[in-house]
């Protein structure tokens, strides 16, 4: 909001200014402008000018982003968040990849690049308001009109088609929600492990200054020309590959990449709606004389300390992810979430959370199947226990242990998938204290000690019916092939040799 208020006082004072001073040429007419061209700078030399002609004015001067690579704007959009055959290091490249390499050969270092903005946005904004409303990008990644207020850039890649990565920094997490025009994501957080290989570049610049007004060579350079010259493709999962870094992941640093140079618009005026123009520059790439996006940033303290969100320093992303879930009021939990030890525990039915693949459209073939499995499983093993993990289920009954005391009834007389998963029954061969035994630890049941003293059986429900450690317990049992028991979060496990 301050920014919006300074920039219209900046017009109002800027107007006063150009009616007592500047004047238009006659039609036919030229005038100059060095440096930035938008509508201030031409509204300046020319007061007649219309917003809507100076903006035009200016991108029609220059080389257009949507021109580099030659395609529809959506293009451009994709290669941004990462989703062409361009961003793909083993497909081929596209045939219009040549482009990008002759744009830098033939353009890039003696004329102005623009900043993202295309005619779509123009149309929509026609056809909706009646008129042009603002000066931004079409392409959300890159519209000053909604964002990028740190004035600052970045690109981060997680692939390279060279087969040559400089892992220059470590992932820390992400708000989604600030990329939802790319990752289509509304809501949500992303946290990133350490050791994925990933390289970070960036650029900024200031108001007025020649960084701003070859601010579109630098964007060229570090994303299209990247990919052509140094092989870097991909984004990180969940964000753009290059946006304003408003929109892009915490990371730890990145490197830095600076134009330098001059830039000189001329124009003819047709008249208040109309002028044409072209521009000569000279511009030059550096690489921030070694410094880091930071460390090269030029700005206020709280900008600065705005820009320690995203680059958070080496070392950093720990405490800096700590503090982000902090602000998000994500508190971390005391209670101690189970997890089943894959090492001791083969699972062989599940659902919901604890989802484990069955073929439903030939249910009673998988039933016998598993029933095969389960049987030689068993006949391997050296204590025949089946564990049930039920996450919804109460307490009592989320960790059970059914211990197997005589020999498991035949194939053709029981199913023993069946018995656990649809039809809990005490026949043939399955009654508590004679059979089997429940607990509710595995020391118990390895310990045979604090058996569950109460059972029922039948009911057309799975196990463990109304089951209980003192007595009866109703709704905790499960129904695997109508799926509509009381509970929808539950796992089947054997005991490993």
């Amino acid at each position: 909001m301050h920014k919006k208020i300074a920039l219209l006082q900046a017009i109002v004072v800027e107007s006063i200014v150009r009616s007592a001073s500047a004047a238009c040429p006659d039609v036919g007419g030229t005038f100059t402008i060095d440096g930035v061209c938008n509508v201030q700078t031409v509204q300046s030399v020319c007061p007649e000018v219309t917003n809507d002609a100076a903006r035009r004015g200016c991108q029609d001067a220059s080389i257009k982003f949507e021109d580099i690579a030659g395609n529809h704007y959506q293009y451009d959009k994709e290669y941004m968040d990462g989703g062409t055959v361009l961003n793909d290091v083993i497909a081929p490249l596209p045939n219009d990849a040549g482009r990008i390499t002759a744009a830098a050969d033939n353009v890039a270092n003696d004329n102005v690049i623009a900043w993202p903005e295309y005619e779509a946005r123009e149309f929509y904004e026609e056809e909706n308001y009646g008129a042009v409303q603002g000066n931004g990008a079409h392409m959300t990644n890159f519209d000053l009109d909604e964002g990028c207020d740190l004035r600052t850039v970045m690109c981060c890649f997680v692939d390279n088609a060279n087969g040559i990565f400089d892992d220059n920094t470590e992932v820390c997490h992400m708000d989604l929600h600030a990329a939802r025009r790319s990752n289509h994501v509304s809501n949500g957080y992303a946290y990133y492990g350490a050791g994925d290989e990933s390289h970070c570049v960036g650029f900024s610049w200031e108001d007025g200054e020649e960084s701003d007004a070859l601010k579109g060579n630098a964007l060229f350079h570090i994303s299209y020309l990247y990919r052509m010259e140094m092989g870097y493709a991909k984004n990180v999962p969940g964000a753009p590959m290059c946006a304003c870094i408003e929109q892009m992941p915490s990371v730890e640093k990145a490197s830095c990449v600076n134009v330098s140079g001059s830039a000189t618009f001329t124009f003819t005026y047709n008249g208040p709606d109309d002028i044409t123009g072209t521009n000569t520059a000279d511009v030059t790439y550096g690489e921030c004389g070694g410094d880091d996006l930071k460390t090269n940033f030029a700005g206020s303290g709280a900008e600065l300390a705005e820009l320690d969100n995203y680059l958070v320093g080496d070392g950093g992303c720990e405490q800096s992810s700590l503090n982000f879930k902090n602000d998000k009021f994500l508190v971390p939990t005391t209670k101690q979430l189970y997890v089943t030890d894959e090492a001791m525990w083969e699972q062989w039915a599940g659902y919901g959370l604890l989802y484990y693949p069955f073929n439903r459209r030939k249910y009673d073939e998988s039933l016998e199947e598993l029933d095969t499995y389960l049987r030689n499983y068993f006949a391997e093993s050296s204590q025949p226990i089946v564990y049930r993990h039920c996450k919804s289920c109460l307490e009592s009954h989320q960790h059970i242990y059914y211990k197997r005391i005589t020999a498991w009834p035949s194939a053709d007389d029981q199913n023993i998938a069946d018995l656990f998963l649809n039809n809990w029954s005490s026949t043939p061969n399955n009654e508590r204290d004679v059979d089997f035994n429940l607990y509710s630890s595995y020391e118990d049941a390895l310990n045979n000690v604090d058996a569950w003293s109460y059972c029922n059986y039948d009911g057309g429900v799975g196990f463990a019916r109304d089951c209980g450690p003192m007595g009866y317990v109703g709704s905790q049992w499960i129904n695997h092939k109508h799926a509509n028991g009381p509970h929808f979060s539950w796992g089947f496990y054997a005991l490993k040799n």
